[in-house]
């Protein structure tokens, strides 16, 4: 068993809250109780691994993703309680990004909050491959020729398409990445980074952030072990992107 306050130092320790987005902050959703046996982790708060964790007996299922529109009544007579990470762990020196950076084999990587660029040397096809397999997902939505080479690889968690990152990416751009992985493919991005001549390959917004969670779960149970502490994975995701079918007024060109 940990006092919450004990397991919030670890927490600030692996990913701290000055990291994060300026609206952003690590936030309980819902705070449990002083004293934790169980914890959980997981990508998105979905009703399946909210309904699990529960069965479980979990304290607090600690989140990547905010909780939108859960339902109240999932928790009539439950105190588990809800800490969401989200950019904070996306920016961690150990987060989501640079883990995923890392079962990618991104040589020489270099860290920039929430992205990661390095270098790989393979074909389109040879990455989308590692990428299928690395997240198990058997289609990911790619842009470019297949046989055509990757040297420079820019990694943006979350949604690394939508226009808000143009400045990002001329800077990247700039620096020669020739192929951009992120989630949230749309109109704007094929059209501005297509003329660029970019690769890009959507790993999907929840999916991509998986591996890290998944390490944050590792890096939690081996820490908390002397603890007695149970930490569980729970595997649910949402399976579409977030922002896609979203209008950008006057971005359209």
């Amino acid at each position: 068993m940990i006092e919450l306050e004990k397991l919030q130092a670890i927490i600030e320790e692996l990913a701290p809250a000055a990291l994060a987005d300026k609206y952003d902050p690590p936030h309980f959703w819902r705070k449990p109780g002083d004293k934790l046996q169980k914890l959980g982790v997981c990508v998105d708060p979905t009703v399946q691994n909210v309904r699990m964790a529960q069965q479980d007996g979990v304290d607090l299922l600690i989140s990547h993703h905010p909780c939108i529109e859960l339902d109240e009544e999932l928790f009539a007579g439950c105190e588990m309680g809800i800490l969401v990470l989200h950019s904070a762990w996306n920016k961690a020196p150990d987060g989501n990004t640079s883990v995923l950076a890392r079962l990618l084999n991104l040589r020489e990587p270099v860290q920039d909050g929430g992205l990661v660029y390095g270098r790989i040397e393979m074909s389109l096809r040879e990455l989308l491959l590692s990428c299928q397999r690395l997240l198990s997902i058997p289609i990911l939505p790619y842009v470019g020729d297949l046989n055509a080479k990757v040297r420079k690889v820019l990694l943006i968690s979350g949604s690394g398409f939508t226009p808000f990152y143009k400045e990002e990416w001329d800077k990247y751009l700039a620096r020669g990445c020739d192929t951009f992985l992120s989630a949230e493919l749309g109109r704007f991005a094929l059209s501005y980074l297509s003329r660029h001549n970019i690769k890009m390959i959507d790993l999907g917004h929840s999916a991509m952030a998986r591996p890290g969670m998944e390490h944050l779960t590792y890096t939690l149970q081996t820490r908390l072990k002397i603890f007695n502490c149970q930490v569980n994975f729970y595997p649910d995701i949402y399976a579409v992107n977030y922002q896609t079918a979203a209008l950008y007024p006057g971005m359209e060109s």
